[in-house]
């Protein structure tokens, strides 16, 4: 009962923190004054955090589910019948947390597009250039500061 506390006031304070981060996002994304998706170095910062993502996203659950197998394999070897259900429980339990790495990017995907709207904001750019690597554009000249 105390773990499940634990876990449920870590996870409250995850989603406070990252209610904070959104909002700046969709203000950063709705000024009109600010645009800093425009800028090359912006870009690429985000093109490098998207790769990263990518190499996450696909190692983690592979190291997972190999660990997994390795030590369901070797309880399985040993023969003690008593160990099969919780080496079958941390197998499942290293699978769903690859496929929840897995999906991590899609799931910011649909959260941004949701939250800003594709089409109506500078942000845009930036979540491409986060998760869709491959169709990011990088301006050979970063615009003239915004004055008022």
């Amino acid at each position: 009962m105390q773990n499940k506390k634990k876990i449920f006031s870590m996870v409250a304070v995850f989603l406070f923190f990252a209610s904070f981060l959104l909002v700046n996002v969709v203000y950063a994304a709705t000024s009109s004054k600010i645009a800093f998706c425009d800028y090359s170095g912006v870009r690429r910062t985000f093109m490098i955090l998207g790769i990263i993502i990518n190499i996450v996203k696909i190692v983690v659950p592979l190291i997972l589910i190999i660990t997994g197998m390795i030590t369901f394999s070797k309880t399985i070897i040993s023969g003690k019948s008593e160990d099969m259900t919780a080496s079958l429980g941390i197998l499942a339990k290293k699978i769903i947390a690859g496929l929840v790495v897995f999906l991590i990017p899609g799931l910011l995907d649909f959260t941004f597009d949701s939250l800003i709207g594709a089409d109506e904001s500078n942000f845009t750019e930036c979540t491409n250039c986060l998760l869709d690597t491959e169709n990011c554009t990088i301006p050979e000249h970063d615009p003239d500061t915004y004055t008022e």
